[in-house]
């Protein structure tokens, strides 16, 4: 199986490009995000969410490949976890933010991510 969603997801945050990032998701997707305290649970919530992140100057994300892993599940598509960082300027200054993820994707209408879950590593990881 050809794994690229972590990849185009990815790209697509990084470009700033909102609808190539919404294209990478299910209509029906979830999302429970690095920082919203709720679950997202619609499209158009998924939309405010990365419009607000990539807003932000310099935002932007890099995924540690070393610690990337797929696992196939059987007659849907794979789920993909790891560890990434987040990142943009606030007052002039970098600010980073690792954290790890998981994307269930299912492959029956192309990728898709249908659920996302994303948290913050904890401080002493």
């Amino acid at each position: 199986m050809n794994y690229k969603i972590p990849e185009k997801w990815a790209n697509a945050v990084n470009n700033g490009n909102l609808e190539e990032i919404l294209g990478c998701y299910d209509k029906n997707a979830s999302l429970i995000s690095t920082f919203q305290s709720k679950p997202i649970l619609s499209s158009q919530g998924i939309r405010e969410y990365f419009h607000s992140f990539i807003s932000k100057d310099g935002a932007g994300v890099t995924i540690d490949l070393d610690n990337l892993n797929f696992f196939e599940v059987e007659d849907y598509g794979y789920l993909s976890v790891g560890l990434y960082e987040f990142f943009f300027l606030e007052g002039g200054e970098l600010v980073r933010h690792p954290a790890r993820f998981s994307f269930i994707v299912g492959v029956d209408q192309g990728q898709k991510i249908t659920h996302h879950h994303s948290s913050l590593l904890p401080i002493n990881s």
